[in-house]
C-alpha cells in the first residue's frame, strides 16, 4: 500500500480521532493547583476557552465521573473538567501525555484513563502519568478504550489493531486470528469497543472493516455482504477457521462496513452509527436498518446514545442531532440553538441533560427544551 493511500485514510479517521506526535511522561501534582481553572465572570455562563491556539478541532468524547464532574476530551486542547461552576483545562503543561485526546473512561479503581496520540494517560486524582511505561506504547495513537466486567482493559490504536491488558499481561488480541480482514491493521481501523449485557465484546471499524463480536471463545465478523466469518478457539486458545463455518449466509446483514460508534439499549439491542447508511440495530438474530434518509446518507451518523427515557440520539456530520423514539425522527440543529451541526460526541448527565460535543470545540447542553452554549465558538 502506498503512503498516499495511508495518508488519506489517516485524514478520514482524524475527523473523529485526531492523531499527532507523542510526548514524554510528566507527573504533576495538581491537588493544590488551580492556575488552569477557567473561572467565569460573575453572572456569565462558564465556557470552554481554548488555550493551545488550535485553529480547528473536535470535542471527541465525554464522561461523567463518580463525583459528578464532567470530562471532555479534545483534539488539540487537552481535556476539560467541569464541576458545575467552572471548567478546568488540563494539558501537557499539567502532565497530560498529549493534547490530542480521543477517548476517556473511568475504571473501577476510580482512575481516569485518557486515550491520546501518545498512548494511554492515567489520572489518579492528583497526577497524570503514562498507563504503560513502554516507550513503544507511548507512540500509539489510541482510538477507543473499554474496561470489561472482570477488569481487563481493551484499547485500539491507529493501524495497530486491538490490545487487551489483564493487569499483568498485554496482548495484541487480533494477531492470533490470521485472516486478511483482521491482519491488515492499516485497512481495518477500529473506531469503538463496547461490552454488551451478555458479556460479548464488540469492535467496530471505520475503514470498511465491519463489526466483530467476541464471546470469549468465538470471534464473529459481520460484513454488509450477506456473509460473515466465524473464528473459533481450541482448548489452548489457538484460533482457527473451520472450512464449514467460514462463510455463513446472513439474509439480514449489517448495512455498512464503515461504523463510527456503537451503543446497547435497555432491551439488549446493539445500535450502530454508520457513515453511509444511517443507523442499524442488531437484536441478536438480524440487523434492521433505520433512517436511510438523504440527511444520513449525505452526512453520516458519527455518534449514538440511548437516554434514560429510551430515546435514541444520533449525532451527524453537518446534519445536527436527531432523536428517535421508536417511531419518528426529530431533528435539532443550529436553528434550534445547537452550537454546531457537526456533532462528535453525546453524553447524558445524572440530571438527564444531554451534552453535545461538536467540531470547532463546540459544546451545547440540552435540557429537553433549551440549548445552552458552553464554549467559545469560532467558525473554521
Amino acid at each position: 500500500m502506498n503512503n498516499h493511500y495511508l495518508n488519506i485514510n489517516h485524514l478520514l479517521l482524524s475527523l473523529l480521532f485526531v492523531v499527532t506526535s507523542c510526548n514524554a511522561q510528566v507527573k504533576t501534582d495538581l491537588t493544590n493547583e488551580n492556575t488552569n481553572q477557567q473561572t467565569p465572570i460573575e453572572g456569565d455562563q462558564p465556557k470552554i476557552v481554548q488555550t493551545q491556539g488550535v485553529t480547528s478541532g473536535n470535542i471527541t468524547c465525554e464522561l461523567q465521573d463518580r463525583d459528578g464532574n464532567l470530562w471532555f476530551s479534545t483534539s488539540g486542547e487537552g481535556v476539560y473538567r467541569f464541576d458545575g461552576k467552572a471548567f478546568t483545562n488540563f494539558t501537557t503543561k499539567d502532565g497530560l501525555c498529549d493534547n490530542y485526546t480521543s477517548t476517556i473512561i473511568q475504571v473501577k479503581s476510580g482512575n481516569i484513563l485518557i486515550g491520546t496520540n501518545a498512548g494511554i494517560c492515567k489520572y489518579d486524582g492528583k497526577n497524570f502519568s503514562k498507563y504503560f511505561e513502554s516507550d513503544s506504547l507511548a507512540k500509539f495513537d489510541i482510538t477507543s478504550l473499554l474496561e470489561d466486567r472482570v477488569g481487563n482493559i481493551w484499547f485500539s490504536a491507529m493501524n495497530k489493531g486491538i490490545y487487551r491488558y489483564d493487569g499483568t499481561n498485554l496482548s495484541n488480541f487480533l494477531y492470533k486470528y490470521e485472516h486478511p480482514f483482521l491482519a491488515d491493521k492499516h485497512e481495518k481501523m477500529i473506531s469503538d469497543i463496547i461490552q454488551d449485557i451478555k458479556g460479548n465484546i464488540w469492535f467496530s471499524s471505520f475503514n470498511r472493516g465491519g463489526v466483530w463480536r467476541y464471546d470469549g471463545k468465538t470471534l464473529t465478523h459481520f460484513l454488509p455482504s450477506a456473509d460473515y466469518y466465524i473464528f473459533l478457539e481450541d482448548e489452548r486458545s489457538n484460533a482457527y477457521s473451520s472450512s464449514e463455518t467460514k462463510y455463513v449466509h446472513s439474509p439480514d446483514y449489517i448495512t455498512d462496513d464503515m461504523i463510527h460508534s456503537m451503543t446497547e439499549d435497555k432491551a439488549g439491542n446493539i445500535w450502530f452509527a454508520t457513515r453511509r447508511h444511517g443507523i442499524c440495530r442488531y437484536d441478536g438474530k438480524k440487523f434492521t436498518s433505520f433512517g436511510e434518509s438523504e440527511v444520513f446518507l449525505s452526512y453520516g451518523v458519527t455518534t449514538i446514545l440511548e437516554d434514560k427515557k429510551g430515546i435514541i440520539w444520533l449525532g451527524t456530520d453537518k446534519g445536527g442531532v436527531f432523536s428517535y423514539d421508536g417511531k419518528t425522527f426529530k431533528n435539532y440543529s443550529t436553528t434550534n440553538g445547537l452550537i454546531n451541526n457537526s456533532v462528535r460526541s453525546i453524553l447524558e448527565d445524572k440530571d438527564g441533560n444531554l451534552w453535545f460535543g461538536t467540531r470547532c470545540f463546540g459544546l451545547s447542553r440540552f435540557d429537553g427544551k433549551t440549548f445552552t452554549t458552553f464554549s467559545e465558538y469560532k467558525e473554521e
